[in-house]
């Protein structure tokens, strides 16, 4: 009996000691855990490119990141159409251009080296982040470019004020109503190859090179100038006291009143406007340019300083640019 009683005391101390050494070990792996899932998230590093300040990701994205692949398989945009893609957007020194799948970062590198701008190119793949990395050592601008590996339909970019691409269509499509809420007005969206759907490119240009064709196409991103409008001013009667103006992307119409009778038409451009109204059959029509501020409306009638007018929307009747969104 004493030598059973004798084992199971032994029995109970190695047991005893085995649970001890598993929480001891378990305490000493679980700070390790910690940081690690620290190192892991997303951290800001502010720094400052001449005029301005960008937020910078860490090196390492996030592990949902890491299992996605790359939505298109890489291919580089020659270097011609790159200046040409560049000249479109009217580029320069104070610019901010985002290049949304950057590859191995020519777009962002070229403007910052030739017109210098600052830019960001944002890509999935870390092996085209690091070549972009690399590239912009080599070019002497790795001060004012950042190469960010993140999913771009999950990147901030409202800082832009040009936005350059090289997708399908259909992701076009896709990021279309992310580059509508986050950027301001008279930000220019520049795409290799593929259009944006319904919204009209405000410029195009075909180049050819090796024997083949070339398209790039160039948008402003318009202010939301749709709704109700009350109008005071001018020393015609060509705008009514109230008027509405339906628009799609840069494009507008307005009505008197509350959707009536069709006064003309006219484009957005950014935060500026031209008007053109018809005034009837033997009447020349009138041109007007204006400013949207928000909900506010300066223009002026280009035919004489005096004949300016303001208006005021209605709270909450404008409508959503991108239908999508």
């Amino acid at each position: 009996m004493k030598r059973r009683i004798t084992s199971l005391a032994i029995l109970l101390a190695v047991a005893a000691l085995a649970i001890g050494t598993s929480d001891t070990q378990s305490d000493i792996h679980t700070p390790a855990v910690d940081l690690t899932a620290r190192a892991s998230q997303l951290k800001i590093d502010n720094f400052s490119l001449d005029s301005f300040t960008l937020a910078q990701a860490t090196e390492a994205p996030s592990p949902a990141e890491q299992r996605k692949k790359p939505d298109i398989h890489y291919v580089p945009t020659p270097q011609e159409l790159v200046d040409v893609m560049l000249g479109m957007a009217n580029i320069g020194k104070d610019d901010i251009v985002y290049d949304l799948g950057s590859g191995d970062g020519r777009l962002v590198i070229t403007a910052s080296k030739k017109y210098g701008a600052c830019g960001i190119g944002i890509d999935i793949d870390p092996e085209r982040i690091g070549e972009a990395r690399e590239n912009a050592k080599k070019a002497g601008v790795e001060d004012k470019v950042r190469f960010l590996e993140q999913d771009l339909f999950k990147s901030d970019f409202r800082n832009a004020t040009v936005v350059t691409l090289y997708l399908l269509e259909e992701l076009n499509l896709k990021l279309r109503p992310q580059i509508f809420a986050q950027v301001k007005p008279g930000t220019r969206i520049v795409s290799h190859a593929f259009t944006m759907g319904d919204w009209e490119p405000d410029a195009e240009r075909t180049i050819k090179i090796g024997g083949e064709n070339y398209d790039a196409y160039c948008w402003v991103v318009p202010a939301n100038m749709s709704g109700r409008w009350k109008v005071t001013g001018g020393e015609s009667a060509d705008i009514p006291h109230a008027a509405t103006v339906e628009q799609k992307f840069q494009k507008i119409i307005v009505h008197s009143g509350d959707g009536g009778e069709m006064l003309g038409e006219g484009k957005v451009n950014g935060a500026t406007f031209t008007l053109t109204i018809d005034k009837g059959a033997g009447d020349k029509s009138k041109l007007y340019r204006g400013t949207i501020n928000g909900n506010k409306i300066e223009a002026m009638g280009t035919g004489s300083e005096k004949d300016h007018w303001s208006a005021t929307r209605e709270s909450r009747s404008e409508r959503l640019l991108d239908p999508q969104g």
